[in-house]
């Protein structure tokens, strides 16, 4: 090491406080690569403009640890549905832009429609959010496009085995250990108008933990429940266990979920088939809850909805929550409708996770119920999707407001096949929009692990993984930064 430099560290380590840099599950001071990569850190995101092609290498580099807010169907990119659909001999309507198994006058073959350039960039649009930020007045709105493009590539996501080592190769090679994916939900459905009618009573708790009781031994008469449930479990275990997820390099572990914008009843069994799945199986460790937060149905039942989880998690207590909560913003609904959703998510319904969590402010008791979350429950912050489902960015993002509470965070993906992003890009994002310290990104690399639905074993065996892999990548920064900061 050049004296000057030597010199620099030292003068570092005594006025920066350095030597409380670590973070992992080892205690004691920071080493001097990790002194350095944190001084390399600094010096790439300072000023207006932050050195984003440094960022690119940097967080490329930078071990992850876990994403735990990530969707299987929207985080396969367009490009594997379509090399799936040509080896399944299917067609591409070139009308509706839809997937057909059947050859007709307006379907071409997926080798034809890549071959006709317009066609093909005009699907990519429909089918992912490609190209949508020059969009113009007369096209779908951004959410409505997000949402829309599941309608295209769910008809061939059902791929398992390819699908998950699609996304664990994506994974290692961007140093991510571990992934929890929403892969799909049961399957199973109780349509019943009575009970339907009768939610819409208003009843309180009590009365509608009665109602509950009624409805469930309904659906466990039905001789189909644990066939779905059985099915369900069987086919994920096979996917997992068939292509060997697991390994010394990588963990995925999965959640199942009902959709919000269904009838009561539709809602609960789905939720129902979830929480009885979950506790039936290793491999899957949490239920959540998917589908535009600002529908009709998703704002009208929505405290119904909470309810529905406060009751099945008493039943269940061993089955972990995560619930998207707060994806809205002013503008997307009447401003009555921005003031709870958080709060029902973790105080009705009990979620451990809460993913988005847009709407804080303007949350009732807004002070107070961050003060709950940093007690109770973790941030899924997901920049790029929030970006464009909501427009919120920049300084409008909460982020500012959990980072300065040190709230629990986790940073997220969501969607990455649909936003055609990955994890190092939502660090990036991070790191030039808000400058936290590489403590902190580290933190949160570790928070992913900590805050997961794994068991403590395999925490514990992450956790470990994830202390080897920041001790060679802070080695490695090290070297690299010494070359290049003369």
């Amino acid at each position: 090491m050049k004296p000057k430099l030597a010199l620099f560290i030292v003068i570092a380590f005594s006025l920066t406080g350095c030597s409380h840099l670590h973070y992992g599950s080892s205690s004691g001071n920071a080493s001097i690569n990790e002194v350095k990569t944190a001084l390399f850190f600094n010096n790439i995101i300072e000023g207006e403009s932050p050195n984003i092609a440094q960022l690119n290498i940097f967080f490329s580099e930078m071990p992850k640890g876990g994403d735990l807010h990530h969707h299987y169907s929207g985080s396969i990119y367009v490009e594997t549905y379509l090399d799936w659909a040509e080896t399944n001999n299917q067609h591409i309507d070139t009308k509706t832009l839809k997937i057909s198994n059947d050859k007709t006058d307006t379907t071409v073959t997926v080798n034809e429609l890549r071959s006709d350039t317009a066609l093909y960039r005009r699907l990519l649009t429909r089918w992912s959010d490609k190209d949508y930020s020059n969009h113009y007045h007369l096209e779908l709105a951004p959410d409505t496009n997000f949402f829309n493009t599941f309608g295209y590539f769910g008809y061939v996501s059902g791929s398992y085995e390819q699908g998950l080592m699609v996304l664990k190769e994506r994974a290692i090679k961007e140093n991510v250990s571990y992934i929890e994916t929403m892969i799909k939900s049961v399957g199973y459905s109780h349509s019943d108008t009575v009970f339907d009618e009768n939610t819409k009573k208003n009843y309180d708790y009590k009365e509608i933990s009665s109602l509950l009781d009624g409805q469930l031994s309904r659906i466990d008469g039905d001789a189909s429940f644990k066939k779905k449930i059985d099915e369900f479990i069987k086919g994920i275990e096979k996917a997992h266990e068939g292509v060997s997820v697991d390994d010394d390099q990588f963990m995925m572990r999965y959640q199942t979920y009902a959709s919000r914008n269904s009838t009561p009843s539709v809602v609960f069994s789905a939720l129902y088939a979830a929480f009885k799945a979950v506790e039936k199986s290793e491999l899957l460790v949490g239920v959540n809850f998917v589908g535009p937060e600002n529908g009709v149905v998703a704002i009208e039942d929505y405290k119904l909805h909470m309810q529905f989880f406060a009751y099945l998690r008493k039943r269940f207590p061993g089955v972990n929550v995560a619930l998207h909560a707060g994806e809205l913003t002013l503008g997307m609904v009447r401003p009555k409708n921005l003031n709870f959703h958080i709060s029902q998510a973790l105080h009705v319904a009990g979620a451990q996770r809460i993913g988005h969590g847009v709407d804080l402010p303007y949350e009732e008791d807004a002070i107070d119920l961050l003060e709950e979350i940093k007690k109770n429950s973790v941030v899924e912050i997901n920049l790029t999707s929030n970006e464009f489902i909501l427009g919120v960015k920049g300084q409008e993002h909460p982020y500012l407001i959990y980072s300065v509470y040190d709230v629990p965070i986790v940073i997220c993906t969501d969607d990455s096949g649909v936003s055609r992003n990955n994890l190092t890009r939502e660090y990036v994002l991070l790191a030039a929009r808000y400058k936290p310290s590489y403590k902190t990104v580290k933190k949160y690399a570790y928070n992913s692990i900590k805050y997961s639905f794994l068991s403590d074993v395999d925490q514990k065996t992450l956790i470990k993984s994830l202390d080897q892999r920041f001790e060679k990548f802070e080695s490695e920064m090290a070297k690299y930064s010494d070359r290049i900061m003369k």
